[in-house]
């Protein structure tokens, strides 16, 4: 699948406002969530998901197709790659929430690629993406594979929809680490927690997916779309373009046995 999208940032203050032009133009209430991100970092050399004995079994030809495709990407480069949960305020936080058991909750892996090179005066950000929904034992999947947790964040969002366009208002808060290398089970208190970014911005992204990535006329179709979008939201907000390498996802090639690196200083002595 591709994920086109538009990005722009929204100040904390034009949060409701924003979403007051987004419900007119969609003819919908905000749909409000939050999900736990949790985020695993694929082993120095790329393997793919050669172990699958912690995979649910499932007769869906499609789920076993997501499966056997990300297994392809992630054995030619190895990605940093999310579990995201569905959460609620009024029972997933603080000292009286339950202890989360990751395993035998559903989640949502999740992967993306590097975006592709940016097309000349667009400022749409394209780049190919996996998701396989209600999986348990994606924890067990990612142990069993070598991709190690590295951080957690809560996500919360406002998202939009109008016809197969989502428009997603975003941002993020960055929870501790509990030291034992693993996610915490209990979070602290909702009304306690911080956004990540000092400035208390949203991440503003306008996207259109693709579910065929070997269709390059719905490729440019779904160009099209979001620069029809982009004009008619002009003057309301104004979609920047950014450094593709934001959303590098991608982990370095372990080397092995390399030469050893060239000095960063050669000092050139006279021979005369």
């Amino acid at each position: 699948m591709y994920e086109l999208f538009l990005t722009t940032l929204v100040d904390d203050d034009d949060i409701q406002a924003a979403c007051s032009v987004l419900g007119g133009l969609c003819a919908m209430p905000a749909w409000q969530s939050l999900h736990r991100v949790l985020y695993f970092k694929g082993p120095g050399k790329p393997g793919g998901i050669p172990n699958q004995n912690s995979i649910v079994k499932t007769p869906r030809k499609d789920i076993q197709m997501l499966w056997k495709d990300l297994h392809q990407q992630l054995s030619r480069q190895s990605y940093i790659l999310q579990a995201r949960y569905e959460v609620f305020k009024d029972k997933d936080f603080g000292p009286t929430a339950p202890e989360v058991d990751f395993n035998a909750r559903p989640g949502t892996l999740r992967w993306t690629d590097f975006p592709d090179p940016p097309q000349v005066r667009s400022s749409v950000t394209q780049r190919k993406k996996t998701e396989i929904w209600d999986q348990r034992n994606l924890l067990s999947v990612m142990k069993d594979n070598n991709y190690q947790f590295k951080s957690e964040a809560i996500e919360e969002t406002y998202q939009f929809f109008r016809e197969d366009v989502e428009f997603c208002l975003s941002r993020h808060y960055i929870l501790q680490m509990n030291g034992d290398n693993g996610p915490l089970t209990q979070t602290a208190a909702w009304d306690t927690m911080s956004p990540a970014d000092p400035g208390q911005r949203w991440m503003f992204l306008i996207k259109v997916h693709v579910h065929q990535d070997n269709k390059p006329d719905e490729i440019l179709k779904a160009h099209e779309q979001l620069a029809n979008i982009r004009r008619e939201l002009e003057g309301v907000f104004e979609f920047k373009t950014f450094d593709r390498r934001i959303h590098d996802t991608r982990v370095a090639v372990e080397m092995r046995n390399a030469p050893a690196p060239l000095p960063q200083v050669m000092t050139i002595t006279d021979q005369r």
